[in-house]
C-alpha cells in the first residue's frame, strides 16, 4: 500500500504547457494533482465561499457559502445518494430532492451521508442552454486549457440535451465507491472548497480488484473482505489528498475512490480524446462482449427462429445488444462513431482539409458552441489524431457482429472519407 502523499503521485503548483501534460502525463497515462494557479479566476472560488475563523486569533480559511448556493441554485433537482445505505447489488442508494431541501438538512446538522452527484449544474445555467444571459452573469467556471480537447462534451453539447459536466457537494465523511469511468474515459476534477481522499489503482491491478469468477468489484477499499476479495491484498494503489483549489487528473481506465476529508464541494468532467481513445474503443468492445454473453438466451431463441438465415437473426440480435448497451451506460457505437466524426470533422476543419458530407446529425441549435475544436498547440497533430481513429476504424469495420449497419454504416462511411481527406 502506497501512503498518503506517496511520490507516484505527482504535484505541481506550476500550470504545466500542453506539450508538458501530453508528454508527461495523457501519453503515458499517469495521474498528476495541479495547483491553484490552474483555476485562478474561477467565479465559483469567490462566490461559492466565504471567509470563516473560529477566533479572532486564528487566521480565516475559507468555507462553503450555503446560504449563497441556496439562493442561486436552490430550485434545481439535484440527485442525492446516501453513503449510510448500500443496496443489495453494492450501489448507493439514491433520491431525487431540491437542492435548497437538502441544505436545509445540512444547515440544520442532519444528513451528514447525503451526498449530491452528477449534478449537470453548467447545462442547467450554461448561457448556451438559455436566453436569459442578463440573468446568468458570467460562467461558475471555465474548463482549464489543458482539458479543452474534449471530445465527449463536444458532442454532447452540440448534438444532444445531455453532457458530462458536473458538480459534487457532501460532507466530510461522504464517498464515491470504487469504480472506474464510464468507458475508461479520463476525468479531472476540482476542489472549489475543502479536501478530499483519492485511492488510484493503475489498469494493471484491476484484476485484483473483482470476486474470482464474478464481475463484482470491490465496493469500499477502506474495508474489503479478504475471502471474497483474495487480491485485493495485492493491490498497491497511489493515495493522494487533494487539497483545495487543486486539481487532480486521473487517466483512462484508473479505478479510484474518493472521499471527502471535510465538506467538500468541487467541479468534475468526464472526458476523452485522440490520445485515450483507442482505450475507449476497446471498453466498449468487452461491453458489448458481456452484453452479448448475458443475452445468450436471446441468441439461441433468436437463431432456432431462422435456422437457415444467419444474417437475419445475428442482424436482430445485434440490434437488441445495442439497444442493452445505450442503456446501461448511454452509449452505444452509433454515439462513439458520431463522437468520433464530430471531433474528425472539426480538426480537419480546423486546417482546411475538410471533405463534403452529408451531416445526419441532429445538431443542437447553439449560436457559439460550448467546446469548439482546440487550437493546434492544444491537442495532437491531425496525423496522430487520424492514426489513433484509424486504428479503431479498420478494427470495427472487420468486426463480424452485423454493427455497421444502418446509421451506423451511415456514419462510418463518413468517418471513412475523413480519413482519406
Amino acid at each position: 500500500m502506497v501512503f498518503l502523499d506517496s511520490p507516484a503521485v505527482i504535484k505541481t503548483s506550476h500550470v504545466l504547457s500542453y506539450d508538458e501534460f501530453l508528454q508527461s502525463y495523457l501519453l503515458p497515462n499517469r495521474p498528476v494533482v495541479i495547483g491553484p494557479s490552474l483555476v485562478k479566476g474561477w467565479n465559483a472560488l469567490e462566490k461559492w465561499t466565504r471567509d470563516f475563523t473560529d477566533s479572532p486569533q486564528a487566521a480565516a480559511t475559507r468555507e462553503i457559502d450555503w446560504s449563497h448556493l441556496a439562493e442561486a441554485y436552490g430550485d434545481e433537482e439535484i440527485s442525492v445518494s446516501d453513503c449510510s445505505k448500500v443496496d443489495s447489488f453494492g450501489n448507493l442508494e439514491c433520491e431525487s430532492a431540491s437542492f435548497s431541501a437538502i441544505v436545509e438538512e445540512w444547515k440544520q446538522g442532519k444528513g451528514q451521508s447525503l451526498y449530491v452527484k452528477d449534478w449537470h449544474l453548467a447545462k442547467s445555467v450554461d448561457r448556451s442552454w438559455t436566453d436569459d444571459a442578463a440573468v446568468l452573469g458570467s460562467p461558475f467556471y471555465t474548463t482549464p486549457d489543458l482539458f479543452n480537447d474534449d471530445w465527449m462534451n463536444a458532442y454532447y453539447s452540440s448534438h444532444t440535451s445531455d453532457d458530462f459536466r458536473f458538480v459534487y457537494v457532501g460532507a466530510a465523511g461522504t464517498y464515491t465507491p470504487l469504480h472506474r469511468d464510464v468507458y475508461c474515459s479520463y476525468s479531472w476534477s476540482t476542489n472549489v472548497c475543502g479536501r478530499k481522499r483519492w485511492w488510484l489503482f493503475p489498469p494493471e491491478q484491476t484484476p485484483l480488484l473483482f470476486m474470482q469468477k464474478r464481475n463484482v468489484c470491490v465496493h469500499d477499499v477502506r474495508d474489503v473482505d479478504p475471502v471474497q476479495f483474495p487480491g485485493f491484498v495485492r493491490t498497491a494503489p497511489l493515495v493522494v489528498e487533494q487539497e483545495e483549489g487543486e486539481t487532480i487528473f486521473v487517466p483512462s481506465g484508473w479505478y479510484h475512490q474518493v472521499e471527502n476529508l471535510t465538506a467538500c464541494i468541487s467541479i468534475n468532467h468526464n472526458w476523452c480524446n485522440s490520445v485515450n481513445l483507442p482505450m475507449l474503443y476497446a471498453s466498449m468492445c468487452d461491453k458489448v462482449v458481456e452484453v452479448e454473453n448475458a443475452l445468450d438466451d436471446i441468441r439461441q431463441l433468436l437463431q432456432a427462429s431462422h435456422p437457415d438465415d444467419n444474417r437475419s437473426w445475428k442482424a436482430e440480435f445485434c440490434t437488441v445488444v445495442q439497444q442493452l448497451v445505450e442503456q446501461d451506460a448511454g452509449w452505444n457505437w452509433l454515439t462513439f462513431w458520431r463522437m468520433v466524426k464530430h471531433a474528425l470533422h472539426s480538426a480537419a476543419a480546423q486546417e482546411g482539409r475538410l471533405p463534403t458530407l452529408d451531416d445526419t446529425i441532429p445538431c443542437n441549435p447553439t449560436s457559439q458552441p460550448i467546446f469548439p475544436c482546440p487550437p493546434p498547440h492544444l491537442r495532437p497533430p491531425l496525423s496522430y489524431i487520424s492514426d489513433q481513429v484509424r486504428s479503431c476504424y479498420v478494427d470495427f469495420v472487420q468486426r463480424d457482429r452485423f454493427e455497421c449497419e444502418g446509421d451506423v454504416e451511415t456514419v462510418i462511411r463518413e468517418v471513412g472519407i475523413l480519413l482519406d481527406a
